[in-house]
């Protein structure tokens, strides 16, 4: 960018050479000619047919929804990619602001825009790629990973100690030997280790490590269900 001194200027109205003005005007002129085609039909019909003390003329289509699909359409043109990748930085580079919340986040680089519609419709992209990363970013991704397993393990503990009120104990333990003898074991896989259950001490542990193995995880299920 040029005019390093005015940055925020150049990043609020790189956002305006959008890839998609032509077609949102020629879609705008169909969708309103559409809706006056309606509309004018449907005068038509009333003035012809209905007893006008009786019956309002019905105009409603797909005007309303339209428009709102062609406005995101339009914003979904927008060249953002560098009032993103410029946020993104900022953040990074500030650790206050990388601590903060994505409200005040957002907060914060409305603060820099300028109140104009350009800055205003600048800020309304840069929040929904804050809301896009939170939602699908790698981090989000890792948490949810962690705690789709943290859940996966507290189950199989609950199954683990059902399993031992019932004295299937040994049957658990006789089972994985046979798993563990008989495995195929795909390249690049890992191995069912041989690993018993040593009683209600070990059931943490124990859930811990074997619920990375789905045949084992398959196992532990249903033997709690049959206890």
């Amino acid at each position: 960018m040029r005019n390093h001194d005015e940055k925020i200027k150049d990043m609020s109205r790189s956002v305006l050479p959008s890839t998609g003005r032509a077609f949102a005007r020629d879609a705008r002129r169909a969708i309103h000619k559409r809706q006056r085609a309606r509309e004018l039909a449907a005068v038509t019909a009333y003035r012809r047919d209905a007893d006008p003390e009786q019956v309002t003329p019905d105009v409603r289509g797909t005007h309303g929804r339209d428009i709102t699909f062609l406005v995101w359409d339009r914003r979904s043109r927008d060249k953002v990619a560098p009032l993103i990748r410029w946020a993104r930085a900022t953040i990074a580079a500030d650790p206050a602001l990388r601590a903060a919340s994505r409200e005040e986040q957002v907060a914060h680089f409305a603060r820099l825009m300028p109140p104009t519609l350009i800055g205003r419709h600048a800020v309304m992209h840069i929040e929904m790629a804050l809301r896009w990363s939170a939602l699908h970013g790698p981090d989000s991704a890792n948490r949810r990973a962690a705690s789709g397993r943290a859940d996966l393990v507290a189950e199989t503990e609950r199954q683990l100690r059902l399993i031992l009120a019932s004295g299937l104990h040994g049957t658990l333990n006789t089972e994985l030997r046979r798993l563990a003898a008989r495995q195929q074991v795909r390249p690049g896989a890992a191995p069912l280790p041989h690993r018993m259950l040593l009683g209600h001490h070990d059931v943490k542990a124990f859930a811990a490590e074997m619920t990375r193995y789905p045949a084992a995880r398959t196992l532990i299920a249903a033997l709690a269900a049959s206890a």
